[in-house]
C-alpha cells in the first residue's frame, strides 16, 4: 500500500512541476517487491532521479548513533542523543554562557531575557525528555544487525545502480556531519551546478483583500498587480500574453476573464485566474496551462457573409488551422427538417384519411340512395378512392415549406457542439466554426439564451459602392447562367423589335396604298413611333417578299462584351442576387448591435485571397493573446523612479561599508533605471523601414513587453503601437546597418588623408562631399571651384603688353605670347557652356558656402544610405554637413551616421601645414611676374633700339641731303674759315663727330631711356609670409566657429561625437582613429545589446524565485571560458562574483574586467560552445623538501578554490570536527602514547576529508602525499586516485640552497626542522621511496608528470596549470561524448589501469581497427602502453596506431567495428607472434622458413637474386606455425603489419653462398679498435670538445684526459647499472669543479665586499676552489 501511495504521488501533477526527494525507496521490506525490482522500478520512473545522494558513515558510528536515538511515544518524533542527553546539553549551555560573557554590555539584558526564556523551555522539555523511550530496533545489537542486513541485501544493488548513474550527479556525503552541514553542502553543490529551483507560484492578493475595487479596468488592474509582492524592489511583475484571461479556463477551451482575488505571480509574469478551482489547479502544476501552444485561442467562431463571399472556403481554412470542425447548419438541420416533414406528413395523412373515408362514405351513400340499395358497404383505408385522396393530400403536404423556430436551430447547434471533441482532451480538437450562422437576430438571441455564443464573429463584407466587388464575384461564379439569360432576353427583345418593325412596315404600306387622309391631331402622336423604325435593318425587300420566314428577318444579337464596365452586367438578371445581398445586409445590421464589440471582426474581402483573409481572421482571434504596446505615461515614469529608489536603497544596504562598490552602484544606477528595448535608444521604426540608426531621446517613448522604446516622431510611435511585433526581434537578433561616419574638421586638419586610410583599413567607402559636387559641374567649369577666401588674385599683364606684342617683330611672337598665356591662363572659347540653376547653386556652395537647395541634396545624399553597394558596406563621408541647414535636412530625411569624428587642432598646426604650399605658390607668382617684367623690358628696349636706329638713319639721311644741297657754299665758307683759323688738321673728322653728337643728343631727347623702379613696390617674402599666416589664421577661426555650430546641431540630434587630436603625427592620428572607432567596428553586432550589472545578493534572490534564469554558462565566466579556462571560477566571500543581467538570464563573472568586456559585446562570448560539465580536480603534488609543493598547492587553492590537503591537515580535521567517531578515538590512542598514526588510519582521515563540500565540488590538491608505495596501495584500495601526480624535481644542492634562503629571509614564530642535516635526510628518504611510487603510477595510471622545479614559481605554476587543464579538458570531452548514443570518446588521461583496459578491449584486441579496415594492416598497438590514441565505443576500448586514425575512428566509429567493419581480426593462431632468440632455439628441430632469408627484403626487391639477404635471429616471427627471420627491426614490423603479403614465398634454385662470421678478436689492432672502441672514444672526445674542461690547478691536457676517462667509464655498456651511475656522479662532480673557475671569475670583484653582500654560495665555492690547490690526479680518481 505504501509503495502504491508513493508511486501515485510520484506521478501526480504536483511532483511533475515541483520535483521530489525520495528517501523511502528502495525499502528493506520485500513484501511487495524485491529490492532489485524496486531499484528497477525507480530506474524506469517517468521522472527518474536526477541526483543521487549517498551518505556514508562508519558502522561503529552509525550503530552508536542508532543506539542513542529516543522516541516520544505520543508524537512519534525521534531525538538524537545530542538533543536529550543532559550531560551534552549542559556542555552546550556552558559554552553558550561563556560566549555570553564576552558580549558587549549593551546586549547583556537581551541575552538575559533569552536565557530566561530558554530556561523556561528547558524546564518544559525536561518532562518530555523523561518520557522518551528507546525503540527495540535501536538497541546496539539490533542496530548492528540492521546494518549488516542492509549491507548484505541492499548495498550491492545500490552500488551497481549508482555506478550506472552519471558521476556528476552523484553526491557522496559524510554521515558524521550534522544534518545542517549536509543540507548546506547539497545546496551549495546544486548552486554551483546552476540547478534551477522549482518555480513556486505566488498569490499576489489575499482572499479578503479589498484594496482593489471589483469594477476595474484591465489596464489599471494589471498595473496595480505588478507592484504587489515583488520578489525584490525594482523588479515588478510583467504582463503575460494571457492578459486578464484565465489560463486554466483557456486550456479547457473557454475564454473567461480572471478575478483579481485569484491573481498569481509565476516566474516573472502575473496571471489572473477565474475561480478557486482554477487557482488550485494552477498552483499544483502551472506547466500544462502555460507551455506552447498556449495561449491558443479556442476556435469558437461564427463566420457570416453574403452569398458567394467565400465563407465556406474561409471556414475550411480556419478549421484546418486550428484542427477544428466546420458546422454547416444547412447540413446539421436536415435531420430535424426531415423529422419535422415526416411528422407533418404523418399528421396530414391522418387528417386526410379521416376526411377521405368520410367523403367516400358519403359518396357511396348517395350512390346507394339513388340505387335504393339496402346496405352501404363499409369504407376502409384500403379503398382505392380513399387511397387516391390520401395520395393527393400527401402530395400537397409535401409541397408545403418547413419553417423551424430559432430555438430548434439553437437546440440542434448545442447538441452538435456537445459532440465535438468528446474523444479527446486536447483543446485543438474541440474547436468549431459555424458556416453562415446565425442568419438573423432571432437565431442570435436564441444562442445567447442558451450560452452557446462563439468567441469570435467574423463578417465578410464589401464596402464598395453598391456592392460592386461582391456582385462582380457573383457574376463570375454564375457567368454562364447570367450570360445565357442576357442573351435570351436580348434575343427576345430583338424578336419583339423585329415584329414591331414588320407591323409598322405593313401599316406604312397600307397607308401608302390608301389615299392620304387629312391630317388629324392623332397622327401627330404616331409620328415618333414611325421615326424609331429608321434604325432597323435596311433589308426591306426580304421582309416584304418573304413575310413567313420571320427568324430570317430578326437581326443577329451582338456578342456580349468580354469585360463589363462595372465588372458585371446591369440588368434584371442580377436583380435576384442584389436582393440576396440586400437581405443579408439588413439581417446583419439587425444582429450587429447585439454582438459584443470585442468579439466582432469585420473583414473587407475586396481584392483579397483566401489566405490573406485567413491571416486577417487569425490575427484578430489571436490579438487578445499578443503583447500590447502602450505610450509611456507619467504613471510609468513614477513607477520607474520608485523602483530605482527602492533598488538603490536595497543595494546600498547590501554594500554598506564598501565605498568602491557604492560608487560603482551609483554609476550603474542610471543604466539599471530603465530597461531599453531590442533597439536600445534607436528608433525601431526607422531601423526597420530605412535601415538607419536614428538616436532618440525619451521625448517620444512607448513600452512593449515591459521594455522602453524611443522613437523619432509621433508618427513612428503610432506605427509601433499598432503593430509592435513587426519592429522587434523574435527568433534572431536585430542586425545593425553598416558603419557610417561623418568626418569633419577645419581645412588643413588632414581629413582626406586620414579618411582614405581609415576607409581602406575598415573596407568601407570614402566619400568626399565637396569632390562629388565638383564632379557634377566640372564638365562646364573646366576646373575645380576653390573657396572664396582661398581664391588667389589673377595676375594681370601690363597694360601695354598687347600693344608691345602687336608691335613686336613677326619673328618673335611666340615667346611673348607664351609669357602672356602663363599669366592670363588658357584661352577659353567665347561660347562657354551656360550653368543651370542647380549648377549655379553648387558653384555658390563650393565658393561662398551658400546652403544647397533640398533638390540637390535629394539627388546626392540618399543614395549613400539607400542604394548598393553603400547600403550594405558603409562609408566615411568627409566634409558634410557644413551648416545647420544641412543638419536639419539630415534630421528630416532620417539620414544619420553612427558617429561624427571631429578633427581638432590648433591654429599653429594649420599654419605649419598650409603655409609652405601657399608660400611656394606666392614665390611662383612672384617669379612669373618678374619674368614677365623682364620680358616687357626686353621688348621695350628692342622696340626703342629699332626706333633709334630708324631715327638715326633718318637723321643721317637729312644731314647727307643738307650736305649735298649746299655743297659748294659750304665748301667755300669752310675754306675761308679754315684759312682764318690756325692750321687746323682733320676738319672732316671733327665735323663727323659733331654731327654724331648732335644726332645722339637729338635721339636721346626724342627717345629718353625708361626709368627703372618707377612701378609699384614689390612685396617682400617676409611680408608675404606674415600676410599668409594672418589669412590662414582668420580662415581657421572661421572654420572653427562653423564647426562649433555644427557640433551643437549634431548634439541636439543625439549623434555621438569623438574628437581626434589631428595636430600630431600622421601615424598617431591614424592610431587614434582606429582605437576610437574600434568598439563600433568590433562590437557592431552588439550595438543594440544592453547588460545590467547586479549585486550578488540581488542576483541570487532573482534566481531563487525564478524571476530570472541561469544562463547556459551556469556559474562559469564566459570571458574566461573563451580564453581556454576549463576550471569553474570560485565564488565566495574572498572571491567576489560580479553578476550581470542580460535579457532574461544572469551571467556570473570572476572579475570586473571580464564583466566589462562582456558588457561591451555579449554576443561575442555567447556564440561559443556551452561549458562542459564541471568536474572536481584531483591533483597530487610531490617532491623533495623545499621543491615548492606547498606553493603550488596554495596557488591552486587561492586561484580556483581547490582544497589544499596535507595528510596532517586531514588528521587534524577529523580530530577537531569528528571527535566522537571511532576513527578519532583510534587516532587519539596512538597520539597519546606518542606514536605516529598508522597509514591505514591516515588514509581513512584523508577519505573523510575528501567528502568535504569543496573537495567534492571543486576538487583537492594533495600536498606532498603519497610518499611511499604502501600509502599508494592504501589510497588505491579506497579509490583515491589523482588524475595527475606532479613531481617537482629538484637536486640536493638546490634543496639545501633554498633551505638556507628560507632561514635567512623568513621571520619564524616557532622553530622549523629545516636544518641542512634534516633536509638531507628527508631528501634521501624521498629519493628512496619515490621510485616505487613513480613506477606504480606510471605503469598503472600513466598520470605521473615530472616538472623541473629549478625554474621560477611562475613557470612551474603555468606548467602545472597547463597539465591540469589538459587533463580536465580530456575528461570533460570524454563525459560529453560518451553520453551521446553512437559516439566514441578518447580515453587518454582517464587513469585507466592495464587490467581494466585488458578486460574491456574490443573485438580487435590491441590491433588498430582503422588500419585494418582501410589498409588491411595488422598494426599492433601493444608495443606502447600509452592510451593517447585509445578510444571507447559501446563500452569497449579500441587502440589506434596514430592520431589520424583516432580522429577517423571518433568521427565514424560504426564503420570500423563489427558488424560494419570490412575486415575482421584473424583468429589468434593466425596472428604473427614475435619470438626472441631463445624462443627460436627452443623451437628446435623446427627450422626457419626460406632458409633464414628475410622474406620482406626478398619481396620488396621484386624477388631478385640481389634481394636475398639473410635474416637475424634477433628479429624472428612465428606465423601460421612457421618461423621467419628478418634483416632488421623495420622489416620485421612490416611483416607484422602485412603477413599475408610476405609469408608464402618460394626461394629460387640458385642461392648466394653463406657468409662465415668473423670473430672480433681475430681482427688486427686497428680493426679491433675501430669495431670495438671507436664509437665510445668518439663520443667522449665530442663531449670534451663541447665542455672544454679546466680543472683547478691542473693543465688543460690533464683535465681533458681525466674527463675522457670518466666518460668512458660512465657510458660503458658492459658495466653494471650501479657502476655507470657511480661514474656519472664522479663526472658531475668533476664538471662542477671545472665550473668553479668561470663562476669565481664572474662573481669576484676588485673591491672587498661584506659577506652579506656576496652571493649565498660564493664563500662555499671559494673555499672549495682553494681546497683543491696542491691536489694531483691519482689512479683512485678514475678507478
Amino acid at each position: 500500500m505504501m509503495t502504491k501511495l508513493i508511486l501515485e504521488k510520484l506521478n501526480s501533477p504536483e511532483v511533475e512541476h515541483y520535483g521530489y526527494v525520495l528517501s523511502s525507496l528502495p525499502s528493506m521490506s520485500e513484501d511487495y517487491l524485491k529490492i532489485p525490482e524496486q531499484i528497477e522500478m525507480i530506474r524506469n520512473l517517468k521522472l527518474s532521479p536526477d541526483f543521487i545522494i549517498n551518505i556514508k558513515c562508519a558502522d561503529y558510528d552509525l550503530s552508536h548513533r542508532l543506539s542513542g536515538q529516543r522516541q516520544n511515544p505520543e508524537t512519534g518524533k525521534v531525538y538524537q542523543k545530542e538533543q536529550w542527553d543532559p550531560v551534552r546539553k549542559e556542555v552546550k549551555k556552558r559554552k553558550r554562557d561563556y560566549q555570553g560573557e564576552e558580549e558587549e554590555e549593551e546586549e547583556e539584558e537581551e541575552h538575559l531575557e533569552e536565557a530566561d526564556e530558554e530556561e523556561e523551555e528547558e524546564e518544559l522539555e525536561k518532562d518530555m525528555y523523561s518520557q522518551l523511550v528507546r525503540q527495540p530496533e535501536d538497541f546496539p545489537e539490533k542496530a548492528i544487525e540492521r546494518i549488516v542486513l542492509y549491507k548484505d541485501t541492499m548495498l550491492r544493488s545500490l552500488e551497481d545502480y549508482m555506478a550506472d548513474h552519471d558521476p556528476l550527479y552523484l553526491f557522496e556525503l559524510d554521515g558524521n556531519k550534522s544534518s545542517t552541514d549536509l543540507y548546506l553542502s547539497v545546496m551549495s553543490r546544486l548552486e554551483s551546478m546552476a540547478v534551477r529551483s522549482a518555480a513556486v507560484p505566488i498569490r499576489l492578493l489575499p482572499p479578503d483583500d479589498e484594496d482593489v475595487p471589483e469594477e476595474i479596468d484591465n489596464e489599471e488592474l494589471l498595473r496595480t498587480l505588478s507592484g504587489y509582492k515583488m520578489v525584490t524592489p525594482g523588479y515588478r511583475w510583467r504582463r503575460s500574453r494571457w492578459g486578464r484571461t484565465c489560463p486554466v479556463a483557456l486550456k479547457q477551451g473557454d475564454i473567461i476573464q480572471g478575478k483579481h482575488e485569484f491573481s498569481i505571480g509565476f516566474l516573472d509574469k502575473m496571471y489572473i485566474l477565474s475561480s478557486q478551482e482554477a487557482l488550485q489547479k494552477f498552483m499544483l502544476n502551472p506547466r500544462p496551462y502555460l507551455l506552447p501552444p498556449m495561449p491558443r485561442p479556442p476556435c469558437k467562431v461564427a463566420l457570416i457573409g453574403p452569398p458567394s463571399s467565400g465563407k465556406t472556403t474561409l471556414c475550411r481554412l480556419l478549421a484546418e488551422k486550428y484542427n477544428a470542425k466546420v458546422v454547416d447548419m444547412e447540413v446539421a438541420i436536415q435531420p430535424v427538417i426531415a423529422e419535422e416533414r415526416q411528422s407533418l406528413l404523418h399528421k396530414a395523412r391522418e387528417e386526410a384519411l379521416a376526411s377521405a373515408i368520410t367523403e367516400v362514405q358519403m359518396k357511396l351513400q348517395q350512390e346507394h340512395l339513388k340505387k335504393a340499395a339496402a346496405r352501404v358497404p363499409e369504407v376502409t383505408a384500403d379503398h382505392p378512392e380513399v387511397q387516391a385522396l390520401l395520395l393527393e393530400a400527401v402530395k400537397k403536404a409535401e409541397q408545403l415549406p418547413i419553417t423551424l423556430s430559432p430555438d430548434v436551430y439553437a437546440d440542434t447547434l448545442e447538441k452538435h457542439i456537445s459532440q465535438i471533441g468528446t474523444d479527446t482532451e486536447d483543446l485543438a480538437g474541440k474547436g468549431w466554426v459555424l458556416d453562415n450562422f446565425p442568419r438573423n437576430r432571432d437565431q442570435l438571441t436564441s444562442m445567447q439564451e442558451r450560452e452557446i455564443m462563439p468567441d469570435t464573429f467574423i463578417c465578410l463584407r464589401d464596402n464598395e459602392e453598391d456592392g460592386k466587388y461582391l456582385l462582380t464575384r457573383i457574376y463570375e461564379l454564375h457567368k454562364d447562367e447570367i450570360n445565357s439569360a442576357i442573351m435570351e432576353r436580348l434575343e427576345e427583345e430583338e424578336r419583339l423589335k423585329a415584329l414591331e418593325a414588320q407591323e409598322a412596315l405593313t401599316q406604312m404600306q397600307e397607308l401608302e396604298l390608301e389615299p392620304e387622309p387629312e391630317p388629324e391631331p392623332e397622327q401627330e402622336d404616331s409620328q415618333p413611333k414611325l421615326e424609331a423604325v429608321q434604325e432597323e435593318p435596311e433589308d426591306k425587300d426580304a421582309i416584304q417578299t418573304d413575310p413567313e420566314h420571320k427568324p430570317k428577318t430578326i437581326p443577329e444579337v451582338k456578342a456580349l462584351p468580354p469585360v463589363w464596365e462595372n465588372g458585371f452586367p446591369e440588368g434584371p438578371e442580377m436583380e435576384p442576387f442584389r436582393q440576396q445581398v440586400k437581405v443579408f445586409v439588413q439581417d446583419w445590421e439587425a444582429m450587429e448591435a447585439s454582438i459584443p464589440g470585442a468579439s466582432l471582426c469585420l473583414v473587407e474581402m475586396n481584392g483579397k485571397t483566401p489566405e490573406s483573409l485567413l491571416s486577417e481572421a487569425v490575427s484578430h482571434m489571436e490579438r487578445p493573446f499578443k503583447y500590447a504596446a502602450w505610450e509611456l505615461s507619467g504613471v510609468d515614469l513614477d513607477e520607474e523612479e520608485e523602483d530605482a529608489h527602492a533598488l538603490a536603497d536595497m543595494e546600498q544596504a547590501e554594500e554598506e561599508g564598501e565605498e568602491e562598490e557604492e560608487e560603482e552602484a551609483e554609476e550603474e544606477g542610471g543604466t539599471r533605471k530603465r530597461q531599453l528595448g531590442d533597439t536600445a535608444h534607436f528608433c525601431p521604426v526607422t531601423l526597420k523601414e530605412k535601415n538607419v540608426l536614428f538616436p532618440c531621446a525619451d521625448e517620444y517613448a512607448a513600452k512593449y513587453r515591459e521594455k522602453v522604446y524611443y522613437f523619432s516622431s509621433p508618427e513612428a510611435r503610432e506605427k509601433f503601437l499598432q503593430c509592435p511585433e513587426v519592429y522587434v526581434s523574435h527568433t534572431k537578433l536585430l542586425k545593425a546597418p553598416p558603419l557610417r561616419v561623418f568626418l569633419l574638421g577645419a581645412r588643413g586638419s588632414g581629413k582626406t588623408t586620414h579618411g582614405r586610410s581609415l576607409a581602406n583599413k575598415l573596407g568601407i567607402f570614402h566619400i568626399q562631399f565637396r569632390e562629388r559636387l565638383q564632379e557634377m559641374i566640372i564638365r562646364k567649369t573646366k576646373g575645380k571651384i576653390p573657396f572664396a577666401d582661398e581664391a588667389e588674385p589673377e595676375e594681370e599683364a601690363p597694360e601695354d603688353l598687347e600693344a608691345l606684342l602687336a608691335s613686336e617683330a613677326p619673328e618673335e611672337p611666340t615667346d611673348a605670347k607664351a609669357a602672356a598665356t602663363a599669366v592670363d591662363g588658357p584661352e577659353h572659347p567665347d561660347a562657354e557652356l551656360a550653368l543651370t540653376d542647380e549648377e549655379e547653386a553648387i558653384k555658390a556652395y563650393l565658393s561662398d558656402g551658400e546652403p544647397l537647395p533640398t533638390e540637390i541634396l535629394d539627388m546626392v545624399l540618399p543614395q549613400w544610405w539607400d542604394e548598393e553597394p553603400f547600403r550594405s558596406t558603409g562609408f566615411i563621408l568627409e566634409g558634410f554637413p557644413q551648416n545647420s541647414e544641412e543638419v536639419q535636412y539630415l534630421a528630416e530625411q532620417s539620414l544619420f551616421p553612427d558617429i561624427a569624428v571631429i578633427m581638432s587642432l590648433e591654429a599653429i598646426d594649420v599654419v605649419e601645414r598650409l603655409l609652405p604650399p601657399r608660400l611656394a605658390r606666392w614665390r611662383e607668382r612672384r617669379d612669373r611676374k618678374m619674368e614677365l617684367q623682364r620680358r616687357v623690358r626686353e621688348i621695350k628696349n628692342r622696340i626703342r633700339e629699332d626706333k633709334i636706329a630708324k631715327r638715326r638713319a633718318e637723321l643721317l639721311a637729312e644731314q647727307a641731303e643738307k650736305l649735298a644741297a649746299g655743297k659748294s657754299n659750304a665748301i667755300g665758307a669752310l675754306l675761308n674759315a679754315q684759312a682764318k683759323e690756325d692750321e687746323v688738321e682733320g676738319s672732316d673728322e671733327e665735323q663727323e663727330e659733331e654731327m654724331e653728337e648732335e644726332i645722339e643728343a637729338l635721339i636721346l631727347e626724342e627717345f629718353p631711356p625708361d626709368e627703372e623702379g618707377e612701378g609699384e613696390e614689390e612685396e617682400q617674402e617676409v611680408n608675404a609670409t606674415e600676410r599668409l599666416e594672418m589669412e590662414i589664421g582668420d580662415r581657421f577661426e572661421t572654420d572653427i566657429t562653423n564647426l562649433q555650430i555644427l557640433q551643437d546641431a549634431l548634439a541636439d540630434l543625439h549623434i555621438p561625437q569623438i574628437s581626434i587630436s589631428a595636430g600630431r603625427k600622421s601615424h598617431i592620428v591614424r592610431f587614434q582613429l582606429c582605437e576610437r572607432l574600434k568598439s563600433l567596428v568590433e562590437n557592431r553586432e552588439a550595438v543594440f545589446e544592453k547588460c545590467y550589472p547586479l549585486s550578488i545578493g540581488l542576483a541570487r534572490k532573482l534566481l531563487r524565485h525564478s524571476f530570472k534564469y541561469y544562463s547556459a554558462f551556469g556559474c562559469w565566466d564566459p570571458v574566461r571560458l573563451s580564453e581556454g579556462d576549463v576550471i569553474q571560477p570560485i565564488q565566495g566571500p574572498k572571491n567576489p562574483t560580479y553578476p550581470v543581467l542580460y535579457r532574461q538570464f544572469i551571467y556570473f563573472f570572476a572579475s570586473k574586467d571580464t564583466r566589462s568586456r562582456f558588457i561591451v559585446n555579449p554576443i561575442k562570448y555567447l556564440q561559443q560552445d556551452k561549458p562542459k560539465p564541471s568536474l572536481p580536480i584531483k591533483i597530487a603534488v610531490v617532491g623533495p623538501p623545499k621543491s615548492g609543493k606547498s606553493t603550488v598547492a596554495r596557488m591552486f587553492a587561492g586561484e580556483y578554490g581547490l582544497q589544499r590537503l596535507s595528510i596532517g591537515e586531514a588528521m587534524r580535521l577529523v580530530l577537531s570536527n569528528q571527535k566522537q567517531t571511532e576513527l578519532a578515538c583510534q587516532m587519539s590512542k596512538h597520539l597519546t602514547k606518542g606514536l605516529t598514526v598508522p597509514d591505514e588510519l591516515a588514509i581513512q582521515c584523508l577519505e573523510a576529508a575528501l567528502m568535504d563540500l569543496v573537495c567534492s565540488t571543486r576538487g583537492f590538491v594533495l600536498d606532498g602525499y603519497p610518499m611511499t608505495k604502501r600509502q599508494v596501495d592504501l589510497m588505491a584500495a579506497r579509490s583515491i586516485i589523482p588524475i595527475r601526480v606532479l613531481e617537482l624535481q629538484v637536486d640536493t644542492k638546490e634543496v639545501l640552497k633554498r633551505g638556507l634562503m628560507d632561514k635567512m629571509n623568513a621571520v619564524r614564530s616557532y622553530p622549523v626542522h629545516d636544518s641542512p642535516q634534516i633536509l638531507t635526510i628527508r631528501n634521501a628518504c624521498y629519493k628512496r621511496d619515490v621510485e616505487a611510487v613513480r613506477e606504480y603510477y606510471q605503469q598503472h595510471f600513466q598520470n605521473w608528470v615530472v616538472i623541473d622545479g629549478h625554474r621560477s614559481k611562475w613557470w612551474v605554476w603555468n606548467k602545472v596549470l597547463e597539465e591540469s587543464r589538459i587533463s580536465v579538458r580530456h575528461i570533460q570531452s570524454y563525459l560529453e561524448r560518451i553520453r551521446q548514443v553512437g559516439r566514441a570518446a578518447c580515453i587518454d588521461r582517464l587513469c585507466i589501469t592495464p587490467q581494466e583496459l585488458k578486460s574491456r578491449l574490443g573485438e580487435f584486441g590491441q590491433y588498430c581497427p582503422v588500419s585494418l579496415a582501410l589498409h588491411r594492416e595488422l598494426q599492433d598497438c601493444a608495443v606502447s602502453a600509452s592510451l593517447e590514441f585509445a578510444a571507447e565505443f559501446r563500452g569497449h576500448y579500441y587502440k589506434m596506431a596514430s592520431k589520424e586514425n583516432l580522429e577517423r575512428f571518433l568521427e565514424t566509429p560504426e564503420q570500423f567495428v563489427i558488424p560494419l567493419a570490412p575486415h575482421p581480426l584473424p583468429p589468434t593462431h593466425m596472428l604473427p607472434k614475435r619470438l626472441t632468440a631463445a624462443e627460436v632455439k627452443a623451437k628446435f628441430p623446427k627450422q626457419v622458413e626460406m632458409q633464414g632469408y628475410c622474406p620482406v627484403t626478398y619481396m620488396d626487391g621484386k624477388q631478385r637474386y640481389e634481394a636475398l639477404v639473410s635474416g637475424n635471429i634477433e628479429h624472428a616471427v612465428e606465423y601460421r606455425e612457421k618461423i621467419f627471420t628478418f634483416d632488421d627491426e623495420q622489416k620485421l614490423q612490416k611483416f607484422m603489419r602485412l603477413p599475408e603479403t610476405y609469408w608464402n614465398q618460394k626461394l629460387p634454385h640458385k642461392l648466394p653462398p653463406k657468409k662465415e662470421p668473423v670473430l672480433l678478436t681475430s681482427l688486427p689492432m686497428l680493426g679491433y679498435l675501430e669495431q670495438g672502441t671507436a664509437t665510445a672514444v668518439t663520443k667522449a672526445l665530442t663531449a670534451v670538445g663541447c665542455l672544454k674542461p679546466k680543472y683547478p690547478f691542473l693543465s688543460v691536457k690533464k683535465s681533458a684526459l681525466l674527463y675522457v676517462a670518466y666518460h668512458l667509464k660512465a657510458y660503458n655498456p658492459r658495466n653494471s647499472e650501479y657502476i655507470r651511475k657511480k661514474y656519472k656522479k664522479k663526472m658531475e662532480r668533476f664538471e662542477e669543479s671545472c665550473e668553479l673557475i668561470s663562476y669565481l671569475g664572474s662573481k669576484m670583484t676588485q673591491k672587498y665586499k661584506e659577506p652579506r653582500e656576496r652571493p649565498i654560495d660564493f664563500d662555499h665555492k671559494l673555499q672549495t676552489f682553494l681546497a683543491l690547490k696542491g691536489t694531483e690526479p691519482t689512479s683512485t680518481w678514475v678507478v
